[in-house]
C-alpha cells in the first residue's frame, strides 16, 4: 500500500515570542515492511532545519527561531509504502516464556521492560490486572492477543477525558481515554509479566468499512511486543488489531515521553493556541512530480514580528 501523509501544526501566541527551539518527530521510519519514498518538511517563518538519528534510529528534526514572531507553522508531507506483514501463527509453544527470559539479558531488550514516565504500575492497575486474571499463562502470543482484546472491550474511546501528559490512573479510573492511554496501560501490563514492549507513534489509514475508534484527523499510537521467533509484533488495543499495512510507523520509544510529534520552548510571556491537522490518503499510483499532497491543508506563510513604529513629535524651536 502507498500512502500520502500530510501533518500540519499551527502555533499562535498571544504575545510576540523569541528564541523558539523546536524538536520534531514526524519523519516516518524506513525499516522492515515500511519504506519512505518522499519526505518534505516546511517551517514558517523561514528557518534552517537540522536532523539527527537517535539510538533507536528515529529521525528527529530540530530548528530554532531567534527573532520575534507571533505564529509558527510546521507542515510535514510524506509518501510511504507499507507492505502486509507475514501472518502470525495461532500460538507459540509454552517454552517461549523461557526464550523470553533468556533473551532479555540483551540490554536493548531489557530496556523495554523498565518503567517509563507514563508506564508505571499503580494500585488501580493492580486492581485491573486482578480483574482480568493478568499473569503468565498459556503462551506469550496468545496472552498478548488476549490483553489486546481485553483493553478494547474494557475501555471506551473518548477524546477530552485525558491529556497528553495524563498518567494511566486517569483512564483506568474513568474507563475511557484515547489511543495513548490504552497503549500505556497495555505496555505496563506486558512489562509486568516480562514481555519487552515499546511505544509506537505514527498514523493510521482509516477504512470506512471497518469503524476504527481512533480519530481520523490525528496521529495514532500503538505498541510492539517482542516475541520469540517473531521479533517485534505490533498490537493496536484502541482498535483490537494486530498491526498490518494500515499503520505507518514514525517513532518508537519507551512511552509518549519521547514520542511527541512536536515540542519545544521559547522566550516570552505568552499563552499558546495549538491546532493540528492530519490527513492520510491511500494512493493508487505514485505521483511522478512533486505535488502538494493536501492542498486543502494550506501551509501559511508567516513573517517575523515587526514592532509598530511610534510617531515622533517634532519640537518647534
Amino acid at each position: 500500500m502507498y500512502y500520502a501523509i500530510s501533518h500540519l501544526t499551527l502555533y499562535q501566541y498571544s504575545e510576540p515570542i523569541s528564541d523558539s527551539v523546536m524538536e520534531l518527530r514526524m519523519h516516518p521510519r524506513s525499516d522492515g515492511i515500511q519504506r519512505v519514498i518522499r519526505f518534505n518538511l516546511n517551517v514558517s517563518p523561514d528557518t534552517r532545519i537540522f536532523s539527527i538519528k537517535d539510538y533507536l534510529n528515529n529521525t528527529i528534526h530540530h530548528f530554532n527561531i531567534p527573532a520575534l514572531h507571533e505564529s509558527l507553522a510546521i507542515k510535514a508531507e510524506a509518501i510511504v509504502e507499507v507492505k502486509q506483514p507475514p501472518p502470525l501463527p495461532d500460538t507459540l509453544p509454552e517454552s517461549a516464556w523461557d526464550e523470553i527470559d533468556s533473551a532479555i539479558q540483551d540490554r536493548d531488550l531489557y530496556d523495554f521492560l523498565l518503567d517509563g514516565k507514563y508506564t508505571q504500575a499503580t494500585f488501580l492497575l493492580s486492581q485491573f490486572a486482578q480483574e482480568v486474571d493478568w499473569r503468565r499463562r498459556g503462551d506469550p502470543l496468545s496472552l498478548v492477543r488476549e490483553l489486546n482484546s481485553i483493553i478494547y472491550d474494557a475501555f471506551e474511546y473518548q477524546s477530552g477525558v485525558t491529556r497528553v501528559d495524563s498518567l494511566i490512573d486517569e483512564a483506568l479510573s474513568a474507563r475511557r481515554g484515547v489511543c495513548q492511554d490504552f497503549t500505556h496501560i497495555m505496555l505496563t501490563m506486558l512489562r509486568q509479566v516480562g514481555i519487552p514492549a515499546r511505544y509506537v507513534s505514527g498514523y493510521l489509514f482509516h477504512r470506512t468499512d471497518v469503524g476504527d475508534r481512533s480519530d481520523e484527523d490525528a496521529t495514532h499510537a500503538w505498541l510492539e511486543a517482542w516475541l520469540p521467533s517473531l521479533g517485534w509484533v505490533g498490537f493496536d488495543p484502541t482498535n483490537n488489531l494486530i498491526v498490518g499495512n494500515r499503520h505507518v510507523r514514525v517513532n518508537i520509544s519507551k512511552d509518549y515521553d519521547n514520542a511527541s510529534p512536536s515540542r519545544g520552548i521559547f522566550r516570552g510571556n505568552a499563552s499558546t493556541e495549538l491546532e493540528v491537522g492530519v490527513q492520510v490518503k491511500q494512493l493508487d499510483e505514485l505521483p511522478y512530480e512533486h505535488v502538494e499532497l493536501a492542498p486543502e491543508m494550506a501551509m501559511p506563510r508567516y513573517q517575523y514580528y515587526q514592532a509598530p513604529k511610534q510617531s515622533q513629535q517634532q519640537q518647534q524651536q
